[in-house]
């Protein structure tokens, strides 16, 4: 795998929706031609309501707006909030349409995991934040603890590229000919920052393990420290014999893993490796606040 690094960039951490959404509201309020979104969950909650509030808002005022929603997690999204979307001028995509809750063809968990905004190929936020309210469980008081980041700067020019590859693949497959992407528009970003950054993605074609060998890579080059932050953690042999050779030539290691489990099964498989790992001396911490959703190292 080769990363291919953009330097002069400027990139803000944003934690929680608390910080998210009100900095990617006040971006596409401020877009003035093209809007990519992508997202696994699109909720008809509060805080989805307001995104699509500002959403409709922009195609209103004449910005090429583009939605690109997963079929399985989005299925609230398309039963309650997509054609409302859809009259008020934004293009929307769904990505597998789930027709059947009783299909067990593999194909079904080939979905769309990705939370990406591109704003006039200028400004991107990425991270683990879907279009859900932090608060989605009345049960649980405090808010769903997750990250995206606020990027500026050259780096746009590969994720701009990527939500128009992935937006045509998907127009493509849904035989939506007028939503299809005419002539060549490309991002051409000013360095604006001084931090270097790449972007890696995961598919099922070409790039199946970009993103676990970028953390393998991090793993094997540390030297003293390594936090790990994961909801769903369940590594396979390769990447936990990463982490037992990190900590046997002795890098201090901990894994924040999620404590509240919003699925159970697989909480318990990732609790069956506990053993191994803390018998090699790594450390590890259930967040039990309330919901972890956070993939960060």
């Amino acid at each position: 795998m080769s990363i291919v690094w953009y330097p002069a960039n400027a990139l803000t951490l944003l934690e929680n929706g608390a910080e998210f959404f009100p900095a990617l509201t006040a971006a596409i309020d401020l877009a003035r031609a093209e809007i990519f979104l992508e997202t696994y969950i699109f909720a008809s909650d509060e805080t989805g309501q307001e995104i699509a509030d500002a959403l409709r808002r922009a195609a209103q005022r004449g910005v090429t707006v583009r939605v690109l929603v997963d079929g399985f997690g989005g299925r609230e999204f398309v039963a309650e909030m997509m054609q409302g979307l859809v009259d008020a001028g934004v293009n929307v995509l769904i990505y597998r349409r789930e027709v059947s809750t009783l299909s067990l063809r593999r194909r079904r968990l080939r979905r769309l995991h990705r939370k990406l905004a591109v704003i006039d190929g200028r400004i991107a936020f990425v991270g683990g934040i879907n279009i859900v309210s932090d608060f989605e469980d009345p049960r649980v008081p405090a808010p769903r603890q997750d990250y995206a980041v606020r990027i500026e700067g050259p780096l746009l020019a590969p994720i701009h590229g990527s939500v128009r590859r992935v937006w045509e693949l998907v127009a493509w497959a849904s035989f939506r000919r007028r939503l299809r992407l005419l002539g060549t528009s490309q991002a051409f970003p000013q360095p604006c920052g001084d931090v270097e950054a790449a972007l890696v993605i995961r598919d099922n074609i070409r790039h199946r393990h970009d993103i676990e060998n970028a953390y393998l890579l991090g793993i094997a080059g540390a030297r003293r420290d390594i936090l790990l932050a994961n909801a769903y953690f369940l590594p396979g042999r390769r990447f936990r014999q990463t982490l037992l050779d990190a900590a046997r030539r002795g890098v201090r290691i901990t894994l924040l893993i999620q404590g509240i489990a919003d699925h159970p099964l697989q909480q318990r498989a990732t609790r069956a490796l506990y053993g191994q790992l803390l018998d090699a001396g790594i450390r590890i911490v259930e967040y039990h606040r309330s919901y972890l959703h956070a993939k960060v190292a």
